[in-house]
C-alpha cells in the first residue's frame, strides 16, 4: 500500500490501484486527475477502482508514453472524456500506440532490451491523441491544481515529472524503489541526461518522489544518490 500524508494545502495524492505501474490520483476539492494508467490487462481493476472511489477524471498526465504507463490512456479519453496531458516528444509515438523500448543500464537490463526489441508487437497499445502536448512545462491550473508538469528527460525523450503544491513529485520511471533496485532505474536512454533531471527534481524542493514503480522515495535518499551518481 502506498500512502501519502495530504499536501499541507489539502491536495490528497494516492495511488489508485495495483497495476502494473503505479497510477496515481490527484485530487483536490472535488476535482481530480490520473498520473499514468497502466496495460490493457490493468483496466478491469482500474475501472473497479475509478467506480467504487466514485472518481471521474478531468486529466490523465502521462509522464512518458511506454506500454505500460500509456496502456489505457485511450479508453480513459474515450469512456470518462479525461483530457490527455504528454509532452511533444512522447506524441508521436502516442498516436501511433508504439513506443520505442529505453536501453538498459544494467548489464542483465542491457540483454533484456536486445531481446524486446526484437518481440515489439508485444509492446504495442490502443493509439491515442493528445489533448495537450507542451515542451517545458504545463501549468496544472486548469485542472484546480497548484502545480505543474515539467520535461525530465533520460529515462527516455519525453520522460515528465508532475510537481504538486511544491511539495510532492510524481516521477514516472526517472526513479524506481522496489526490493531489487533502489532508486536508479535499470531502463534509460541518456544518463547525464537523466542526473540534470535529478538536479531539476531537486531544484523543486519537493520533500517526496512517487515513482512509477515502487514505494516513495524521500529527498534525502535522492540528495544522497545524486551525488554519488555525479561524483562517480
Amino acid at each position: 500500500m502506498i500512502t501519502v500524508p495530504d499536501t499541507g494545502r489539502g491536495t490528497a495524492i494516492f495511488r489508485l490501484t495495483p497495476a502494473r505501474c503505479n497510477i496515481f490520483v490527484i485530487s483536490r476539492q472535488g476535482r481530480v486527475i490520473l498520473i499514468d494508467t497502466g496495460i490493457h490487462a490493468d483496466r478491469g481493476r482500474v475501472e473497479s477502482a475509478l467506480s467504487r472511489k466514485g472518481i471521474v477524471p478531468e486529466a490523465v498526465v502521462l509522464t512518458h508514453t511506454h506500454f505500460d504507463h500509456a496502456g489505457n490512456a485511450a479508453w480513459l479519453s474515450r469512456e470518462y472524456g479525461a483530457e490527455i496531458v504528454v509532452n511533444a516528444k512522447e506524441s508521436e509515438s502516442l498516436a501511433k500506440g508504439d513506443t520505442p523500448i529505453p536501453s538498459g543500464t544494467l548489464s542483465f537490463t542491457k540483454g533484456l532490451v536486445s531481446i524486446g526489441r526484437r518481440i515489439t508487437p508485444v509492446f504495442k497499445y490502443e493509439p491515442c491523441r493528445a489533448d495537450h502536448v507542451f515542451d517545458e512545462t504545463f501549468d496544472l491550473g486548469r485542472y484546480g491544481l497548484d502545480g505543474f508538469v515539467m520535461h525530465t528527460p533520460g529515462h527516455c525523450a519525453g520522460q515528465s515529472a508532475v510537481i504538486i503544491d511544491g511539495e510532492v513529485a510524481i516521477v514516472g520511471d526517472s526513479l524506481i524503489n522496489i526490493a531489487t533496485v533502489k532508486i536508479f532505474p535499470p531502463f534509460a536512454d541518456d544518463v547525464g541526461e537523466l542526473l540534470r533531471s535529478w538536479k531539476k527534481l531537486l531544484a523543486t524542493g519537493c520533500h517526496t518522489f512517487l515513482p512509477g514503480h515502487g514505494s516513495p522515495v524521500s529527498r534525502e535518499a535522492l540528495e544522497a544518490e545524486y551525488e554519488k551518481r555525479r561524483k562517480g
